[in-house]
């Protein structure tokens, strides 16, 4: 997603929350709603096929734990 994807986003938070919230917080509302952005960045760049299980890790039971 684009910078302006971004900063169309934090204005629908802005619009909505701002009256509650500080400069300083409306400043970290935007550095969050950036990182998301990565976030669902990278992980729309995984190319899965359909056939592709989901990650499981396998971990067997011990009685000692």
């Amino acid at each position: 997603m684009s910078a302006k994807e971004s900063e169309t986003l934090f204005k629908l938070v802005r619009d909505q929350y701002g009256d509650r919230l500080t400069p300083e917080e409306l400043e970290e509302v935007k550095k969050g709603v950036e990182r998301i952005m990565e976030t669902a960045k990278a992980l729309r760049e995984v190319k899965l096929e359909n056939w592709d299980e989901p990650f499981s890790i396998f971990k067997p039971f011990s009685k000692g734990e």
